[in-house]
């Protein structure tokens, strides 16, 4: 009688512990999500290697590599980065860029990797209603009035945001983000964390 229940004790702990493992990698499986160009999102893993290509497997074990022309957004949830596909200016070919706000206007990064690939220099882009992109800051060391001029033309029909905008003499990033946040949302948000500007 006392095999038989530390048989049944043991069968039990193996069980719990198989529901508690898979249950484990469910929720690994779950917590990253892809959206097709239907509009599916489909749970899965995204993989980031440090050479290769970037992909994603499903709940059903199958691994494909993230193509922004098959896949119209991504979000990794450990780092909490949403990417969307997007034209830059100028180009044909989509890429992914992340998304650091989002709402009536979208702000994106794209980090561009120096041919030392020991660094690398970041351009932002901003686009109203989804329309195209308009590069923010990018290459130059420091925007011009036109790029000032792009974003205040996106802000024009929020009265408040757009006239706090022209009257600040500031046209750093965290400013910027800060406008746009407000925008988007109606709160002021200040402090992003240091941002490379170069």
């Amino acid at each position: 009688m006392r095999a038989l229940s530390k048989k049944i004790f043991i069968a039990g702990v193996a069980l719990l512990l198989t529901t508690v493992a898979e249950a484990q990698k469910s929720k690994k499986r779950n917590s990253d999500y892809v959206i097709t160009p239907k509009g599916d999102t489909l749970a899965c893993v995204i993989t980031i290697p440090m050479f290769g290509k970037n992909t994603y497997t499903t709940m059903f074990d199958t691994t494909q590599v993230l193509k922004p022309d098959e896949i119209m957004e991504y979000y990794i949830r450990s780092k909490n980065e949403h990417y969307r596909s997007v034209f830059r200016p100028g180009e044909t070919k989509p890429v992914f860029l992340k998304i650091l706000e989002t709402g009536k206007i979208n702000l994106y990064e794209d980090q561009i990797a120096n041919t030392s690939m020991d660094s690398y220099k970041v351009a932002w882009y901003i686009t109203k209603d989804l329309n195209k992109l308009i590069e923010l800051r990018g290459n130059k060391l420091s925007p011009g009035k036109a790029q000032k001029n792009d974003l205040e033309k996106m802000l024009m029909d929020n009265n408040d945001v757009y006239d706090a905008y022209l009257h600040d003499t500031k046209f750093t990033f965290d400013e910027t983000r800060s406008y746009i946040h407000l925008y988007n949302t109606g709160v002021w948000q200040q402090g992003w964390g240091k941002i490379d500007e170069h």
